[in-house]
């Protein structure tokens, strides 16, 4: 083997031990545009491996004591993957996290969270439930921190009506997450399908909510209490503004509009 050989392949290593054990704070500093949806805070250790302290979306803290581990051999694919792992009670996670040109691809994310902190991350500091998100979503990935495609399911547990005096149970419900692609001769981009159905409880909930790529959303949803439903849901679905039930009994939720922080907003 040559001289310039051995010298080129030494080079090369030694680049790739600065990089890998390069102080992550320093590099973020460096790098990190200000503009960017994800920020990250309290920033620890190296690109190898390290901790942050806080990660952020769109300007709202989003997990707290995350750790990543780099994962070099998705290089060839023009992907900086890390396996990512931690948060705590309001929310946790593991899974793939990969960094590419314009966004961010995650992979085999596993997890749960509070309704409300997940709420609140999404923009709506207050919704009137609570209960427990258990999230396995397949693949996800977000462009300017919107999502563009999405695959996997989320399950709510526990859910409950909070803007009484004590808690109202609604029950279990699961949500199939797909990506759609545009309808039949039209050139839009993909959107996000959401399907919903009930898997346990009082209340029967079952249609669709759709997310688009330039952050505007829609639903059809039908709800109505089972009939061993608390007298206090019934009372709740008939003064809610809910219009008529249908001939099944059935009340139609329907709405259209754009995520908070959609331009001209």
């Amino acid at each position: 083997m040559k001289a310039w050989t051995l010298i080129l392949i030494g080079l090369l290593v030694f680049l790739w031990t600065l990089l890998l054990t390069a102080p992550a704070a320093t590099l973020y500093a460096w790098f990190a545009s200000p503009t960017a949806p994800v920020h990250f805070y309290g920033v620890e250790g190296s690109v190898d491996q390290g901790k942050m302290q806080t990660l952020g979306i769109n300007g709202r803290p989003l997990l707290q004591s995350l750790r990543w581990s780099f994962q070099p051999w998705w290089l060839p694919l023009l992907r900086a993957s890390f396996h990512v792992e931690g948060g705590n009670q309001e929310l946790n996670l593991k899974g793939r996290a990969a960094l590419v040109f314009g966004g961010i691809d995650l992979a085999g994310i596993h997890g749960d969270g509070s309704i409300k902190a997940l709420a609140a991350v999404a923009g709506f500091p207050f919704v009137p439930m609570d209960g427990l998100a258990h999230f396995d979503i397949d693949s996800l990935k977000l462009r300017g921190g919107i999502p563009q495609s999405a695959s996997g399911i989320v399950e709510l547990r526990s859910l409950a009506f909070t803007l009484g005096k004590n808690p109202l149970p609604l029950g279990d419900f699961k949500g199939t997450i797909s990506t759609q692609p545009p309808a039949a001769g039209s050139s839009g981009d993909d959107s996000i399908k959401v399907a919903i159905e009930t898997l346990s409880g009082p209340l029967d909930a079952s249609g669709e909510i759709h997310l688009q790529a330039n952050r505007s959303y829609d639903y059809d949803v039908l709800i109505k209490a089972k009939p061993n439903a608390d007298p206090q849901l019934l009372n709740i679905l008939q003064a809610g503004g809910l219009g008529q039930p249908d001939t099944r009994g059935y009340y139609h939720l329907r709405n259209r509009g754009n995520l908070p922080g959609t331009p001209g907003q």
